[in-house]
């Protein structure tokens, strides 16, 4: 996720309040990695987990760190989340994986901002072992998911929002997760919020 966040964190049209850290991420890898990145870019950070309640406080610790004029990690989520995160986990990962190059929907390729398997592994790595060929993401010319993703515009702003993209006909990554801002608006908001 880290560079995920600078990417967006960046960007000359940034407009990024404050940011709700996924619970389950850093669960496995910790938040050691965010409090250098909230200080650079002046963004107040909060760990959530999935629950209502969970969001509800994260979305708390933000908006007081953003009247206080306080920078921070706040961990929302410590039931689950440490500092350090799971370091056998972790340990599995990088014995397993490396880092790699990744395209992200509606953004572009973001370096560094994925995982593939090692060499070592090949023989479980499917692209290997089967002729899948190219592997292509279409997005659809009405998507403004990329916009979204980044803070730059809302939901309701896209043409598609609720007409061709649903959740059961979903033309970007943020109407496809169900964590995602397309979706939860069209839940929750319908282009209320």
């Amino acid at each position: 996720m880290p560079p995920a966040l600078h990417v967006i964190l960046g960007s000359p049209h940034n407009r990024v309040q404050g940011f709700l850290l996924a619970g389950h991420v850093c669960a496995v890898m910790g938040y050691w990695e965010y409090p250098e990145i909230a200080k650079k870019y002046g963004v107040p950070m909060a760990i959530t987990g999935f629950e209502p309640l969970d969001i509800v406080q994260g979305i708390l610790a933000n908006v007081k760190q953003l009247e206080a004029g306080r920078v921070d990690i706040e961990n929302s989520y410590p039931r689950a989340v440490t500092f350090e995160g799971n370091k056998p986990a972790q340990k599995t990962i990088e014995k397993v994986f490396r880092e790699c190059d990744r395209k992200w929907r509606g953004i572009g390729t973001i370096p560094m901002s994925g995982w593939e398997l090692r060499p070592e592994f090949d023989e479980f790595n499917a692209e290997k072992r089967f002729d899948v060929g190219e592997i292509k993401t279409e997005e659809s010319s009405l998507c403004i998911a990329g916009e979204i993703l980044q803070g730059l515009k809302k939901p309701n702003d896209c043409p598609a929002f609720g007409k061709e993209c649903t959740p059961e006909n979903p033309l970007g990554a943020t109407m496809v997760s169900t964590e995602g801002a397309c979706a939860a608006y069209f839940k929750y908001g319908r282009g209320g919020i």
